[in-house]
């Protein structure tokens, strides 16, 4: 039995409560702790997902603590569980239940500097000094990409030290001197960031992916993130994203959780495939949605493209068919497409001879022969090719017919 065992406090982190326990031991020695919690086989706790530990102590020593509780309040597993299925998270907890490891080995320890250590807020520190007389780690702030604190909304604080090395040695936060606390949040996204982790942790653990449907693929799509293409199921667009996170968060959090972003790996994320709630939270975050709304019903979808053809349409001004595109962001004959997929009636202008014009003629270009081409529509005011290309051609064929008298005979 260990008689100075102490009570986890709220939201506190288990390496935490472990630490606290070395102090009241009174024991000098990391080792004479460790022993006495686990005996003569050593155990990993100072992990950021949980691992033997709890079983370990709870049942060798008795005490009056739930497991269950443990680990669903007192560490990361919930958060780094979030996007299992429940099959999987079932699994998982049987397992720590046992004391047997979960197998659970991929996942990220660094931070948004790209550095490991253990966080704290310092009003936190403050607060809990008067609340409880001791300062304690809180399991929320140990998520790697969590910027500001969720309570105070003010940056964390790092210790420096690798994951690794903490199972060695019972680090209290009453041993750290807190640093001043900082100011407002560097960047505005870093709130909606905050908050979205903190509900990926505190949601109920059976809250995770839904079956059948995607809403951050809806929401993303609505932000016009998607193929440019007219499709039956609209795809989302991995340089459209990758530019839209680079434009948010900046190259180094690009290059951190999105180094290899493809369409692969977007069809993974809207199949729910990948598990890691890094990427989830940062794509919903673009996305402007909460995480109650990412696992929530199935969202409604109308298509932005639709949207826009609608509002013109109401507004009774009729566009030649080549402006409305250009101002809806789309070539003219994505328009047609468009029109063709919601059975929407042509309220633009079309051009007379567009019904009349059936044959083509295909040209093969050099990749420097096509820029010329473009760069030369550019300049002439038209950025489309096809009707800048068409223009030159019969412009030359009737220069040259006029110079030959109107002869059309071959030889």
């Amino acid at each position: 039995m260990l008689t100075f065992f102490p009570a986890p406090y709220p939201n506190e982190w288990w390496y935490s409560v472990l630490c606290r326990y070395h102090v009241r031991s009174g024991y000098r020695n990391y080792a004479t702790t460790s022993h006495e919690l686990y005996g003569k086989k050593p155990i990993t706790h100072g992990r950021l997902f949980p691992g033997s530990s709890i079983h370990a102590v709870v049942s060798q020593h008795r005490l009056a603590l739930n497991e269950m509780k443990l680990l669903t309040e007192h560490t990361l597993a919930p958060y780094y569980m979030r996007f299992f299925s429940a099959k999987k998270k079932q699994d998982i907890i049987d397992k720590l239940l046992q004391g047997k490891a979960a197998g659970i080995t991929r996942i990220d320890l660094y931070g948004l500097d790209g550095k490991q250590g253990l966080r704290y807020c310092t009003k936190c520190y403050d607060q809990d000094m008067e609340h409880y007389g001791e300062p304690y780690w809180h399991r929320e702030h140990q998520i790697p990409l969590m910027p500001l604190c969720p309570e105070h909304n003010v940056p964390l604080m790092k210790y420096e030290i690798p994951f690794s090395r903490l199972s060695e040695q019972y680090i209290p936060l009453s041993a750290i001197t807190p640093e001043p606390a900082k100011g407002e949040p560097a960047e505005k996204w870093e709130t909606a960031l905050t908050q979205m982790l903190t509900q990926l942790l505190m949601m109920p653990v059976s809250t995770g992916p839904t079956a059948g449907y995607n809403n951050l693929y809806i929401r993303l799509l609505e932000k016009r993130l998607g193929s440019d293409k007219v499709q039956d199921k609209p795809s989302l667009d991995s340089d459209k994203i990758k530019r839209a996170v680079q434009a948010m968060y900046g190259e180094a959090i690009y290059q951190q959780y999105f180094p290899r972003l493809s369409s692969a790996i977007l069809a993974r994320i809207c199949s729910w495939s990948l598990s890691s709630p890094e990427r989830y939270a940062l794509l919903a975050v673009l996305a402007d949605m909460p995480a109650k709304e990412l696992f929530g019903p199935p969202l409604s979808y109308q298509d932005p493209l639709l949207t826009q053809l609608i509002e013109y349409r109401k507004n009774g001004i009729v566009y030649r068919k080549e402006k409305l595109a250009h101002k809806i962001g789309v070539s003219p004959s994505q328009l047609d497409s468009l029109a063709r997929k919601y059975d929407v009636t042509p309220f633009w202008k079309q051009c007379s001879r567009e019904s009349k014009r059936q044959d083509c003629i295909r040209i093969m270009l050099t990749h420097e022969e096509k820029e010329l081409v473009h760069k030369a529509a550019k300049a002439s005011g038209d950025g489309q090719i096809a009707v800048f290309a068409r223009t030159m051609l019969l412009e030359q064929a009737k220069v040259l017919l006029d110079n030959r008298g109107g002869d059309t005979t071959d030889g």
